[in-house]
């Protein structure tokens, strides 16, 4: 009797193991079917059995049922589980582990690169509908997965980098900018990127570092030519925007923006000539460009303002003069006039406008422009 209770333990002992060992299979064939419903029961009972739950095919199959039942469009299969590609994902690297004999590696690898493209559209689909923190996170999948195998994939770790930046997590951003900066990678954006990390961060040192050391690499790239122009104003290191804006302009000659910017430069430096003629070459390129004609007559009348202060100076005796710069300082305000009553136009509820005209019309006498300036400024 004790020789036959032996005996039935040990059949009992096997027939468990073999069943196990079925389920490993059932799951192939029902995989094969394309019964991923009982594909998934069967796996789920292998892996967590301790006979199975050891075995490198154990979790090459759970993987392959994952990774079906992300890749399906059978609307039945798609809900079987809420984060099928994960799993598929963390179950090979886990039948690479247990794999001591090779036996699945190559089928493993060739897997694992399915899941990081689908990894990358999962990025690209939750950055067009702008969750930028969850394509953020797929990208980095992306890139790391295929790490894994031996890849490095720059353009999934330029993606994760991008999309972080747009989530304002600024160190993820840095961190894959810098790799892929490192890599070479050849996108012009990273420099931008990186010294829009830099300036948020208030270094703005550091961004024109980075912004150059991009210029360098990409010399005609005018988005970074942009930028650079961008910090130097910032900073005011007028002399260096000048020099980064006269680049950009022979880029660019449709950009009233452009002419603008160096126009304000020339503008502060007291340059009335450069600053009157950048002004209109960004009319001339743009003419409903409130800025500029606003500029524009303000310098007029900023100089008109200048000639009969110096007018009101004069010793009492210099009448000739006296007379002679009021007539220079008024013809500046009647010059200013078109310009400011043109930017008025186009921005009818800007208050400024309206000060600065109210007192050019009283200047000249113009009673009834007053009047119509008044109670607009009432209303």
């Amino acid at each position: 009797m004790k020789k036959f209770a032996v005996l039935l333990i040990t059949v009992m002992a096997f027939s468990g193991v073999y069943a196990q060992s079925n389920n490993v299979v059932a799951s192939f064939n029902y995989l094969n079917r394309g019964k991923l419903d009982k594909a998934k029961e069967a796996i789920d009972k292998a892996a967590v059995h301790s006979k199975t739950m050891n075995d490198a095919k154990t979790w090459f199959y759970y993987g392959n049922v994952y990774l079906s039942i992300q890749l399906t469009d059978e609307e039945e299969y798609k809900d079987l589980d809420p984060n099928p590609l994960d799993k598929a994902y963390e179950a090979y690297l886990k039948a690479l582990e247990l794999d001591t004999k090779n036996e699945y590696t190559d089928q493993i690898r060739d897997r694992i690169l399915v899941c990081s493209e689908q990894y990358f559209n999962k990025g690209v689909s939750s950055y067009n509908e702008k969750d930028y923190k969850k394509a953020a996170e797929a990208f980095a999948n992306a890139a790391m997965t295929r790490q894994e195998v031996g890849s490095i994939d720059t353009l999934s770790a330029f993606y994760a980098g991008q999309s972080a930046f747009l989530a304002e997590d600024y160190q993820v951003a840095r961190k894959y900018m810098d790799q892929v900066k490192e890599l070479k990678y050849p996108e012009p954006a990273i420099y931008s990127i990186l010294a829009s990390v830099y300036k948020v961060e208030g270094d703005t040192a550091a961004a024109i570092v980075v912004i150059n050391e991009g210029r360098k690499v990409f010399p005609d790239d005018y988005s970074l030519i942009i930028d650079a122009a961008n910090l130097y104003l910032a900073t005011g290191q007028s002399q260096d925007a000048l020099d980064v804006l006269t680049l950009a302009i022979e880029k660019d000659k449709t950009n009233p923006s452009l002419f603008f910017a160096a126009g304000t430069i020339y503008d502060k430096m007291g340059n009335f000539e450069k600053a009157h003629d950048l002004y209109m070459s960004a009319i001339e390129t743009d003419p409903n460009y409130f800025d500029a004609n606003y500029n524009l007559g303000a310098l007029y009348f900023n100089k008109a303002v200048e000639i009969i202060t110096e007018a009101g100076n004069l010793p009492l005796n210099e009448t000739a003069k006296y007379d002679k710069k009021m007539e220079e300082g008024k013809a500046m305000m009647e010059k200013a006039l078109p310009y400011l009553e043109k930017a008025d136009s186009i921005q009818e509820s800007d208050q400024i406008t309206l000060q600065t005209l109210k007192e050019i019309y009283t200047r000249l006498g113009m009673m009834d422009k007053v009047k119509g300036v008044n109670e607009r400024l009432n209303n």
